[in-house]
């Protein structure tokens, strides 16, 4: 728990949210700026395998710079727990907005086209020889998307990330079941078309109003129905959320950013402004709504048997 001055620039205010590994609080620094301090939940902070998660979070957050990823302001260790500071979004998240109604497609469209836009860049990073480190969120869904008053999309929650050569305890998944890709549940080495499968769901979900897979269903072997069946969708937006979650990878957009060119130009087909301001509108009136499913910690091998 934290309370009062933490990493000698923050103060705590306040409590904002419980999730599945982490806790939030409501912070301000020296110049009377929110924030807010993301730590390990209480009854968690011995566990050794979120522990890792966590501190995977920080070494990839601290150094992410994008305009729709939720920027690191700090991070450090207070009373022996780790902390990391991330500005303060005033908005909502997609799951607030999205609350299982559609989304005018213009503005399921500049979500879709914002994410895939920063898991572009999260899945470029490299190191200092040039190389592409592999990284992938691992987590993405309606939770982890948040919608600011200007109707921009941030990606946030790096808990579930991981990359080539991560330590990361065989047969563990991070992730929402409803949201995570197929090799995700079987246990393969990931690459960035699972989070591209994850962002379709998403889509699918925010045009059709509908939920894609429940909460406990972790089966991927039945054929996924067209945006179409449900909601007036253009040939081309329905092919594209229906390639985006092919359950084999290779049908697939081969990258992010691929993705994020189809997504922009049906964006703006079908008006982005109008999008982005129904968006702002939403995000405004819903501003300090929190919904933070519990991301689960769940093996691959009983993700196999539910298969």
């Amino acid at each position: 728990m934290l309370s009062g001055d933490v990493l000698h620039r923050f103060h705590v205010t306040g409590p904002l949210a419980r999730g599945g590994m982490g806790e939030l609080w409501l912070a301000d620094d020296e110049q009377h700026r929110r924030v807010v301090l993301k730590t390990v939940r209480d009854d968690l902070v011995n566990d050794d395998e979120v522990r890792r998660c966590f501190r995977r979070e920080i070494a990839v957050v601290s150094r992410v710079r994008h305009a729709h990823i939720v920027h690191h302001v700090a991070h450090g260790v207070e009373s022996g727990v780790d902390v990391l500071a991330l500005e303060h979004i005033e908005g909502a998240s997609l799951a607030t907005l999205r609350h299982r109604t559609p989304l005018p497609l213009a503005a399921a469209l500049c979500v879709a086209d914002d994410v895939a836009r920063a898991l572009a860049h999260v899945h470029g990073i490299a190191d200092a020889h040039g190389t592409p480190l592999g990284l992938v969120h691992g987590d993405v869904s309606p939770q982890n998307i948040i919608v600011d008053a200007r109707g921009h999309a941030l990606l946030i929650d790096f808990g579930g990330v991981t990359w080539r050569g991560a330590d990361v305890t065989p047969g563990t998944l991070i992730g929402k079941p409803g949201y995570v890709s197929p090799e995700q549940l079987e246990g393969r080495e990931l690459d960035g078309r699972s989070d591209l499968y994850a962002l379709g769901v998403v889509l699918w979900e925010m045009i059709t109003g509908q939920t894609l897979f429940a909460s406990d269903d972790l089966r991927r072997d039945r054929p996924v129905p067209p945006p179409s069946r449900y909601a007036r969708v253009p040939d081309l937006i329905d092919a594209t959320v229906m390639r985006m979650v092919a359950s084999e990878r290779e049908a697939r957009f081969p990258s992010a950013a691929e993705a994020a060119e189809l997504i922009e130009s049906a964006a703006l087909l079908h008006g982005i402004d109008g999008g982005r301001q129904w968006l702002g509108a939403r995000a405004a009136a819903s501003e300090g709504e929190v919904d933070l499913t519990r991301t689960p910690v769940i093996t691959t091998s009983s993700a196999r048997t539910l298969r």
